[in-house]
């Protein structure tokens, strides 16, 4: 019973130091304060022996992160779990469409709100109809 224990001890710390390096995120842009930032703002990078700082907070009545300082182009921050990126922010075109039989009716909105894959949000139309639609998971 000790060789098995000893095995799983042995497993236990391979699985712990095979962890990389922390990663930290650059920015790719100048990005103002309270932006939504989306995941192609930024790149993926070492964090090296740079401490990351936090520029990102949960903003929970949009739900999505908020930048909670601006970033200019080359700025390294801490990493953001991608879950918490939104897909669509505020002031991105988009169009939705709508399946009735065999007719496809599609018309181009504004995103009102920031939204990730599953998630509602607010648009408004070019004659200013604002409607909740679905941001659909396969969509993107």
């Amino acid at each position: 019973m000790s060789a098995s224990w000893g095995l799983v001890c042995i497993l236990a710390f391979a699985a712990v130091s095979a962890q990389a390096a922390p990663t930290c995120m650059r920015a790719e842009h100048a990005l103002a304060a309270g932006a939504v930032p989306t995941a192609g703002d930024f790149t993926a990078v070492a964090c090296g022996d740079a401490k990351a700082v936090a520029a990102v907070r949960y903003d929970a009545a949009m739900q999505a992160a908020r930048l909670s300082r601006a970033l200019r182009p080359g700025d390294v921050i801490a990493a953001v779990p991608p879950s918490l990126m939104a897909g669509i922010v505020p002031g991105d075109k988009l169009y939705i469409q709508v399946h009735v039989g065999p007719v496809v009716v599609q018309r181009e909105v504004e995103a009102l709100q920031p939204a990730s894959p599953g998630q509602k949000l607010f648009v408004r139309s070019a004659d200013g109809e604002v409607m909740s639609v679905r941001y659909a998971k396969g969509a993107g």
